[in-house]
């Protein structure tokens, strides 16, 4: 049902399409970078230096993934406002789903933060204001973003309350098989034909992206979902699964 409200959500499209632009310009000198970063070395000393720049593209190609994901998070935000608000009966707007997204921004860098926060490194991340990994139920990290704007745009705690009262249904593993399937078709494709492999990979990824997102966002959209209502006082924090002192 989320997916054919995705397809027909003028609006979760056109965040789509946009998105589609953002991650392409950001892919496409990334891509370029890291191609001249493993041709050069391997010109200047083939032997040592080429196995050099072919773990420096790659470091560069991770970044790249990084700065990508970033980039795309507003854009996703967008299309689970507009397909979240479908689902639930309401309608949408491109100004209704910017002014949503740009509500809960700062919740949503929070988020990210949460998300970098491996062990090790989360009590130099994170404070005392911030949520910590450990405190989100493990299988529900993807419904966070989508109950931010929803339900708690200026709450990341009560958005991650909510997410980890949806129970994850069946059926995402096999959208997300089909859509990295096809990316990885599409870019075999493309290297066998001699093409660019950048706009197939780049292309299906956000699909990958786009299609497997309302999925987690038709599940933060039923009512039903929720054992308790959002306004209700947020549990207290258990301090011995906290990675934070």
């Amino acid at each position: 049902m989320a997916v054919r409200a995705f397809l027909r959500s003028p609006v979760a499209l056109a965040w789509t399409l946009c998105g589609a632009v953002a991650v392409g310009a950001v892919a496409g000198p990334g891509a370029y970078l890291a191609g001249q970063v493993r041709t050069r070395t391997a010109a200047a000393e083939p032997t040592f230096l080429g196995g050099v720049g072919e773990l420096l593209s790659l470091v560069v190609v991770l970044l790249l993934v990084a700065v990508a994901a970033f980039v795309w998070l507003p854009f996703g935000a967008g299309v689970a406002r507009a397909v979240g608000r479908r689902t639930r009966g309401s309608s949408s707007s491109v100004r209704e789903s910017v002014g949503a997204v740009l509500d809960g921004f700062p919740s949503l860098l929070r988020w990210v933060k949460t998300r970098t926060a491996v062990p090790g490194l989360g009590e130099y991340v994170l404070t005392e204001d911030d949520v910590a990994p450990t405190e989100v139920v493990t299988g529900c990290e993807p419904f966070v973003v989508p109950a931010v704007v929803l339900d708690a745009p200026r709450s990341l705690e009560r958005a991650v309350d909510r997410a980890n009262r949806v129970t994850p249904r069946a059926g995402r593993e096999g959208l997300w098989a089909g859509s990295l399937g096809a990316t990885l078709a599409t870019a075999g494709g493309g290297y066998a034909a001699g093409a660019v492999v950048l706009p197939g990979v780049t292309g299906g990824l956000l699909a990958l992206a786009a299609l497997a997102g309302p999925a987690r966002r038709g599940s933060v959209s039923s009512p039903h979902r929720g054992a308790t209502d959002l306004g209700q006082p947020r549990p207290q924090r258990s301090t011995a699964t906290s990675i934070r002192s």
